[in-house]
């Protein structure tokens, strides 16, 4: 319903969005460097937007998943815990997910956020009751810390069907969705594919192909599905350990409407 609760990791497909809004808008480019490292010469520099926001930027992470307590319980901020991880791999070779890739990504676009907060971003959607988190030192933490309803995160899916039109204005590039559905970087295993920012069901039987999805820790899901121009919502609380059946859930609502 209309109650906002943590939206876990389907925030960092709202970062992949204004990130997009913010490629629509001219103020940056998915190929450039997403700004990591102490300097020109430090090879975290070559890291671009789009290796971040495709889990590939090749860093180090502490633990599967890269849990990051330190920023989401304990009060550190983006900026003394994401961003200062070493190279372990060249970018663009391995997929880790890691929510330090998506803040990355999100510090790469914040210059942008004087003139555009992703407030009025949301407010545009119509999702006037979602809450994206800042940090103490007022740095976004898209990775997980944003509150949503289910109504609202319904908002999300017509933007993507309508090729990022909103109310006749171009929100995010018309070929956004292309590009955050496309494979292009090093693969996860598993049954899912990943996009940028965006978890692919590629290659779930049943399922149109070009089918993409917001996922969170314990069971929020937004699946968008443009070829049947649906999109489906299933927040819950799953305990840990336990993960719904995501796609048995979509084939089976996908069979229940009319085509």
């Amino acid at each position: 319903g209309n109650l906002p609760q943590r939206t876990w990791s389907v925030a960092k497909s709202i970062a992949a969005t204004l990130v997009g809004a913010a490629v629509q808008r001219g103020e940056t480019d998915v190929t450039t460097s997403a700004g990591l490292g102490d300097n020109e010469a430090d090879p975290r520099r070559a890291i671009t937007i789009d290796q971040a926001l495709r889990m590939a930027s090749g860093r180090y992470t502490d633990t599967p998943g890269n849990r990051t307590d330190p920023l989401y319980y304990g009060g550190a901020t983006v900026r003394e815990t994401a961003l200062d991880w070493p190279i372990v791999h060249p970018p663009g070779t391995v997929f880790r997910y890691a929510n330090n890739d998506t803040l990355a990504s999100v510090v790469a676009i914040t210059p942008t956020f004087a003139a555009h907060p992703p407030r009025k971003f949301l407010d545009r959607l119509g999702m006037t009751g979602t809450v994206p988190e800042t940090d103490h030192a007022g740095d976004y933490v898209l990775s997980s810390q944003v509150w949503s309803s289910a109504r609202d995160l319904a908002k999300l899916g017509p933007l993507y069907l309508q090729r990022g039109q909103w109310d006749g204005v171009q929100l995010i590039p018309r070929d956004w969705l292309d590009y955050v559905s496309k494979p292009s970087g090093p693969q996860p295993e598993g049954e899912f594919g990943y996009g940028a920012g965006f978890w692919l069901f590629n290659k779930s039987a049943g399922i149109p192909g070009d089918t993409i999805a917001m996922q969170g820790n314990r069971g929020q899901y937004v699946v968008i599905v443009p070829s049947r121009d649906i999109v489906i919502v299933r927040r819950g609380e799953d305990p840990t350990g336990a993960r719904f059946d995501i796609a048995g859930f979509t084939r089976d609502v996908l069979a229940a409407l009319p085509r």
